[in-house]
């Protein structure tokens, strides 16, 4: 045996059954704010509150930014009123800027809380402050541990404080800015950025994400997946509640996205969507949008874009390496793995600890009459397995969920079946 890494790749087989059914979203004709808000200075990253009330953004290049006009980037806010207009915006908002570059990356539930680029100190990480009798505290700095210090990062903290994404050039990144996720723990500290995978990520950057409520729809800006202009906005589901599974990136369309540099989306309680685009030259501006109904169901897509991955997946494992397979299969409408099979699991798991692995790929399936929470407590099972066998939880990552077809799905016979196939793969000298 080579004593090279084995690449493990696991697949829960059956039907076609998804849990997550995205839908394209309609957008009325987006229409430039007004000089209360833009100027002949840049205007980018808007952010609204989470009652839609408060629009933060950053200028640059304004002489009236703390510092001068050539110092750094300031936050400006204001506030909407008559339900629909925004007063003058000012920068006139407390200890929040000096003459680094400062921003909003995050609003609280309650409106009162910000998150913020931490230009505090020279401590990595982010930022935050409290508002406290009508005044901002001063920012206190969240350590994020694997974000660099000196290179420019993008950031995007959820409402609930528990999901931080992340644009930045990191290990795993190609090129450029990739997307990345870190996630508070049971303790309270943030994990090491997770590189979220090559269906969001490509060597043309990937910046400004911004997170749906639900958690489930992944908007940020990249040159990456082609388009219409510089960078074009798009969506992606998140699937099976995995940080690295994801739908093949939509774009937003020719209403939102020009031929120019379009980014920084926020969506607000009232469906108001905002971004940043400089389609009338020069600098960016803040235009205005609405979200004004659903277009259509895509399923489809969705499956096709899941087929594709797996495809591709299998694709790299066979290049050039020898694959041996081993099937693991459930009784109908089960999630437990039955006693026979936890033999044949076990003797898999114990060829693995005798050799070095690099990764650990879960692709799930489910049988057409059986439902996505059957799927899932599936895939936990076979994932917990693992972890008290030993395997490096590291290690563990869902790369995808679809069906395939032919010899890329094993036997007809197995097919019939749901189950687990396991695929172990040498890679080549």
């Amino acid at each position: 045996m080579h004593n090279q890494s084995l690449i493990f790749t696991i697949f829960l087989f059956a039907g076609i059954t998804f849990a997550s059914y995205a839908q394209d979203f309609e957008f009325a004709d987006p229409v430039k704010l007004d000089s209360s808000i833009n100027s002949a200075s840049e205007e980018v990253n808007p952010m609204l509150s989470q009652d839609g009330l408060r629009l933060y953004f950053v200028r640059a290049l304004h002489e009236g930014n703390t510092g001068g006009k050539y110092a750094g980037m300031d936050i400006w806010m204001s506030e909407k009123f008559n339900g629909y207009e925004w007063s003058k915006a000012t920068n006139n908002i407390g200890l929040l800027n000096n003459k680094d570059n400062n921003a909003v990356i995050g609003v609280k539930h309650d409106n009162q809380v910000l998150y913020l680029l931490n230009t505090y100190n020279n401590r990595r990480g982010i930022a935050f402050t409290t508002n406290y009798n009508g005044k901002w505290t001063m920012p206190e700095v969240i350590d994020i541990q694997g974000v660099p210090r000196n290179d420019f990062v993008g950031f995007y903290m959820g409402p609930e404080y528990d999901v931080l994404l992340i644009s930045m050039k990191g290990d795993k990144s190609q090129e450029n800015e990739d997307l990345y996720v870190s996630l508070k723990n049971n303790s309270g500290q943030w994990t090491k950025p997770i590189n979220l995978g090559t269906t969001i990520n490509t060597s043309g950057y990937e910046i400004s994400p911004y997170l749906s409520d639900d958690k489930k729809r992944l908007y940020f800006a990249s040159n990456g997946h082609g388009g219409f202009g510089d960078a074009d906005l798009f969506v992606s589901e998140r699937l099976y509640d995995s940080w690295t599974v994801w739908s093949k990136p939509r774009n937003l369309g020719p209403g939102i996205n020009s031929s120019a540099f379009d980014a920084y989306l926020t969506i607000g309680a009232d469906s108001t969507v905002m971004f940043s685009s400089n389609r009338e030259g020069g600098l960016s501006d803040i235009y205005q949008s609405r979200i004004v109904g659903v277009e259509k169901n895509s399923q489809a897509a969705l499956k096709e874009s899941l087929i594709e991955e797996a495809r591709k997946i299998l694709a790299d494992l066979r290049n050039g390496e020898s694959i041996r397979e081993h099937f693991i299969a459930f009784d109908s409408q089960s999630i437990e793995i039955p006693e026979n099979q936890k033999t044949k699991l076990s003797n898999v798991v114990k060829d693995l600890n005798y050799q070095r692995y690099s990764r650990i790929n879960l692709l799930s399936f489910v049988d057409e009459n059986e439902n996505a929470e059957v799927n899932n407590k599936r895939l936990d099972k076979i994932v917990n397995y693992l972890k008290l066998s030993g395997i490096n939880e590291d290690k563990i990552n869902v790369t995808s969920s679809g069906k395939m077809y032919g010899a890329e799905a094993g036997s007809a016979e197995k097919r019939k079946q749901q189950g687990v196939l396991i695929i172990i793969s040498n890679p080549p000298n």
